[in-house]
């Protein structure tokens, strides 16, 4: 009885073991830094204490050219005046998305719109013309709406940061509409603080919200921002540290030397109980969409939710796949202005209209930018946006 025992145990010792060699044979470090496998991320303790400290070697050696610089209430931002030739990507003074500069003083014939997310809503792989803000724009004045679209999008940025610019630095610009650029991915940077354990090569770490205990409101964790000098010391003991329990990507247990343990953790921990309606990402994401929603229509500005499905969530509609996040989907439908163009999306763009990186490329953008305006146009002349700023609404109407 004891032999059959200890046969078994070894048995399964001598699987566990194969299982773990085939993961770490199978695995590939990809461009940010990530060892992956199957598609999944899986990092560890040590390795990420070691990357953590050489990019922020790397950043300091190379600042000067950096297109992202530390902030210290976002932990990052685009650097005034800071271009790349790379699909014309250019700077404004104040850190936006933009060819031109803007008053904070709004023209007063002329309908304001302030974009707020992502790199989704940057459009990082498009020139500054084929931008869906700049298309945006472009189409509302074509159907004669004076209108111009400032593009507040900051690439790498969670739904926190989006937030707490529009905070610190959008609102100042008093803009009569207010576009929140949601991409799902997101969800998942609600649950992370230090940039690089999830984006590979970024060194900054981001302010964090985490709901309260009472579960009714926001906290705040890592604001003023840490320095960017100060980070790699943090992170070596940061398992003490008691933001620990909210950096979901730090893996301090002792199964994180496991790469198949750590499979197994983050391939069971996907899927929708990692996004859905009682996980932290879903309820953060919400609460923070409802946070901002709120303080935008206190300055008697109109909120819109911009859906801009990645190319995964496109694969899911045309496949009748559930997203995991449709509940949040359903939400901002009902509950405030809505903008979605996936349905546009046919199964030709399964494989086509996206960049290199799988942001969106010009044809995807312009459709984005027609749908926004679309939904723009039929608020204005519905009369379900207020416009307070405008006595008479006429004079954003362009006269032919």
């Amino acid at each position: 009885m004891k032999i059959n025992a200890l046969i078994t145990c070894i048995t399964a010792l001598l699987i566990l073991l194969a299982a773990e060699a085939v993961v770490r044979m199978g695995s590939e470090i990809n461009s940010r830094g990530h060892l992956i496998f199957r598609g999944y991320v899986l990092d560890f303790h040590a390795t990420l204490v070691e990357r953590q400290r050489r990019n922020v070697e790397d950043y300091l050696e190379a600042q000067d050219q950096a297109m992202h610089i530390y902030d210290e209430w976002l932990g990052w931002t685009f650097r005034p005046n800071a271009a790349r030739q790379e699909y014309e990507f250019t700077i404004n003074s104040a850190g936006m998305r933009s060819q031109r500069e803007y008053s904070r003083t709004p023209p007063p014939d002329t309908l304001r719109i302030a974009l707020f997310g992502d790199s989704f809503t940057a459009d990082a792989e498009v020139g500054n013309d084929e931008t869906w803000g700049h298309q945006l724009e472009m189409k509302l004045n074509q159907a004669g709406i004076r209108a111009e679209a400032l593009n507040f999008g900051v690439g790498y940025y969670g739904m926190g940061q989006a937030f707490l610019r529009w905070r610190h630095q959008g609102q100042h610009y008093a803009p009569d509409i207010v576009i929140f650029g949601f991409q799902p991915g997101n969800l998942n940077r609600n649950v992370n603080i230090f940039s690089s354990m999830y984006f590979g090569h970024l060194p900054f770490s981001k302010p964090r919200f985490v709901l309260t205990e009472s579960g009714g409101g926001l906290e705040l964790l890592n604001s003023p921002v840490m320095p960017l000098e100060q980070i790699a010391d943090e992170f070596e003991s940061f398992g003490s540290h008691p933001w620990a329990e909210h950096e979901y990507y730090y893996s301090s247990r002792w199964w994180s030397f496991s790469q198949l343990a750590a499979f197994l953790h983050v391939a069971l921990a996907s899927g929708e109980a990692a996004t859905g309606p009682t996980s932290e990402r879903g309820m953060v994401g919400k609460a923070i969409v409802d946070a901002f929603a709120a303080e935008v229509e206190a300055r008697e500005s109109s909120f819109f939710v911009m859906y801009l499905p990645p190319r995964r969530d496109v694969y899911n509609s045309h496949n009748g796949i559930p997203q995991s996040h449709q509940h949040l989907l359903d939400y901002f439908d009902d509950a405030y202005h809505y903008i979605a163009f996936e349905d546009q999306l046919d199964r030709s763009y399964l494989d086509y209209g996206w960049a290199p990186n799988l942001h969106y490329g010009p044809e995807i953008s312009s459709i984005a930018g027609q749908a926004a305006a679309d939904e723009i146009q039929s608020c204005i002349e519905s009369g379900a946006c207020e416009l307070p700023r405008f006595e008479d609404r006429n004079v954003i109407f362009i006269s032919e």
